[in-house]
């Protein structure tokens, strides 16, 4: 796991209600590039293979939540990037 210093592309991301290691929750945002797990303290981690198989998708978020959370990935990508 990478914390993510610059953010992939997120028009046609998916946003969902995720658990990382069973324990971890937070939200998952799968990009045409790659996936991004987002926990409730606004961390952001890249997801190689290896810790993807660690993540359980709960359920899809939409509208203004899912739009909530696309901008504080860009938020963060700004002050991070």
């Amino acid at each position: 796991m990478a914390t993510v210093t610059t953010l992939p592309p997120t028009h046609n991301a998916t946003v969902s209600y995720a658990r990382l290691y069973g324990a971890l929750e937070g939200y998952a945002v799968v990009t045409p590039t790659g996936l991004v797990f987002v926990d409730h303290d606004q961390h952001l981690y890249a997801l190689g293979a290896e810790h993807a198989a660690a993540l359980t998708l709960l359920a899809p978020v939409h509208g203004v939540e899912r739009a909530n959370v696309l901008a504080a990935l860009a938020q963060a990508g700004e002050v991070c990037g």
